[in-house]
């Protein structure tokens, strides 16, 4: 018989939109939504007071008694993962676990790859709504608050060499299919290319091909949104002239076939998913 220990919290929606440019003013009065900036810049403010820019990876909310303000900053766009749930232990997350530790509504993340990964595989899991996954999508939502109560009060790595290596980091994220010189990279930052790599594990969680190949089956995952797109088009763009090894890489980062992720998707779209899907095509780069 199956357990009910899960049985308190409901997942609505979810997405990852990798150049967000929304803008929100609005209080969502039946559910609670949990949102994650991986990179770029966006103003915050609640319940119309001042706002915040955010140019560091962050994690904020939504509470039903609050209304909540945010959109684009510096004419940029922003990498953006969301969630909304509701029920008694979506209510005490909230209550008992995100807003005790910041009145300002949102968190610093310093483990911001490891975050976003955890991040859209609980989108995954929550856009698939299979009932024999909805125990995992509750852990990995938990372990999202986890991760910012064990690891928030860190400070990232000082080195002569983050500026650098943020910036590399950042070209990737905005330009994932291009062909990147890793070794050229060490050079330029004047490092042997075991101590480039060893440096860039430490500032982005993960080595330089694996941080690029996450960075192309994310874009690849956004451009499987458009049904116009052949999975084996989306393949070849992202560099990957062998859809059967394109699709093999897919599913180990993203946790489903580009296939079965296409299905989740289009079966899901409507209502707030279909907005942020169009959003998603709106905003994606000429």
């Amino acid at each position: 018989m199956p357990s009910s220990y899960f049985d308190d919290i409901t997942f609505i929606k979810g997405g990852v939109i990798p150049e967000c440019r929304a803008v929100i003013d609005n209080s969502f009065r039946d559910m609670f939504n949990l949102q994650f900036m991986l990179s770029g810049a966006m103003h915050f403010g609640i319940d119309g007071g001042p706002r915040t820019i955010l140019e560091r990876p962050a994690v904020f909310w939504h509470h039903p008694r609050h209304a909540y303000q945010y959109g684009p900053a510096h004419g940029r766009h922003w990498h953006h993962h969301w969630v909304t749930f509701r029920g008694p232990r979506a209510q005490r997350l909230m209550e008992q676990g995100f807003m005790p530790q910041s009145a300002a509504g949102y968190l610093y993340v310093h483990r911001a790859r490891e975050y976003a990964e955890t991040f859209a595989r609980l989108v995954a899991l929550v856009l698939a709504r299979d009932p024999r996954q909805h125990g995992e999508a509750v852990l990995l939502l938990e372990q999202l608050l986890w991760m910012v109560e064990t690891v928030g009060g860190e400070e990232a790595m000082e080195s002569p060499y983050y500026d650098g290596i943020a910036d590399l980091a950042a070209a990737m994220h905005a330009a994932p299919c291009r062909e990147y010189d890793f070794a050229a990279a060490a050079r330029k930052l004047n490092l042997s290319y075991s101590h480039f790599r060893r440096l860039f594990r430490q500032l982005q969680q993960r080595s330089p091909h694996d941080f690029l190949l996450h960075a192309r089956m994310a874009r690849a995952a956004h451009e499987l949104e458009d049904p116009a797109r052949q999975v084996k088009d989306v393949a070849a763009a992202c560099g990957y002239p062998d859809p059967a090894r394109f699709s093999k890489l897919f599913r180990k980062k993203i946790g489903l076939s580009p296939q079965l992720y296409r299905m989740a998707v289009f079966r899901n779209a409507g209502g707030e998913n279909n907005h942020a899907t169009r959003e998603r095509r709106e905003n994606a780069p000429e």
